[in-house]
């Protein structure tokens, strides 16, 4: 009882924060992926780079981007992810989306990103990867089908390595995608999926991260808009990979709730986020399976 009239204002305020998304999604539509601008280029490169350091922080081991086929799901405002997988030597990038939220950027910018990355790469990597981004082809490809059916958007592909950042969240229907991606992917790829479970509205966000979750499902499907977050909690990722026949699957926690709002955050939850199974404490987590 301790949280009930800080959780009661904040499940309040983040009604109103939900209503005013949805009613923005309404008049605009889905345009915005990310916080960077579409002028800030400086911007772009740093969100980029963060993204594939990301990737390669959190890859196993004993796996390598190189000779690999690599198919990214929802890459959002910007390819420059897929340059620079080129760069460490993959064998060639898709990206699939269901809405057209790049595709404009210039060869110059992805040459820069390239030449940008802190990290040693190989010379004979760097001119290929520049090549292959100066023009659309089958190693260096952005596909975009509003019912997004990935097996379609590869048009016969197979991958060695699936990979996405804060995308998985948007998806309607994970249990789909996965079993679609499980249908492009060949034995040994490796899955690996930044998500991003939190609140998405800034403001609320930072004081109650858990907000979305304060809301029964009817409410939360009522003022629901094309990319809101999904709920979907760790376990349901695991489920739906181990279903698909997918291996070693696990969630790695990457963020989790800060100290300072642990007990609160904790509290007051929907079902069925108030179960013991859940993971609350976990903002954003790194999904990995192996396709045997």
């Amino acid at each position: 009882m301790q949280y009930v009239l800080r959780n009661t204002l904040m499940q309040i305020l983040g009604f109103g924060v939900l209503a005013l998304v949805w009613a923005k999604h309404r008049l605009q539509g889905y345009t915005k992926p990310n916080t960077v601008a579409d002028e800030n280029w400086e911007g772009r490169h740093a969100y980029v780079q963060d993204v594939v350091e990301s990737w390669l922080r959190f890859m196993p081991r004993d796996v390598e981007i190189r000779d690999r086929d690599v198919l990214e799901l929802g890459p959002g405002s910007s390819l420059g992810t897929g340059a620079l997988l080129l760069a460490h030597g993959a064998r060639s990038y898709l990206a699939v989306d269901a809405f057209r939220l790049t595709g404009g950027e210039p060869a110059s910018f992805f040459a820069e990103t390239i030449d940008r990355f802190p990290h040693r790469l190989k010379k004979a990597d760097i001119a290929r990867a520049k090549t292959s981004t100066a023009k659309r082809t089958d190693e260096f490809d952005y596909q975009v089908e509003a019912d997004f059916d990935i097996a379609k958007l590869a048009g016969g592909r197979q991958f060695d390595m699936i990979v996405s950042c804060a995308a998985f969240e948007h998806f309607d229907d994970i249990d789909r995608t996965i079993a679609d991606i499980s249908q492009v992917a060949r034995p040994g790829c490796v899955s690996l999926h930044i998500v991003d479970f939190q609140t998405h509205s800034r403001w609320i966000r930072d004081r109650d991260p858990n907000n979305i979750y304060r809301f029964p499902n009817w409410l939360y499907a009522m003022l629901s808009f094309p990319g809101q977050p999904n709920r979907k909690r760790p376990a349901d990722y695991r489920r739906a990979f181990e279903k698909n026949g997918w291996k070693d699957v696990r969630v790695v926690p990457a963020v989790s709730i800060g100290q300072d709002i642990l007990a609160p955050s904790l509290q007051g939850l929907a079902a069925p986020f108030n179960g013991p199974d859940m993971d609350m404490s976990m903002l954003h987590g790194v999904v990995i399976a192996f396709r045997p």
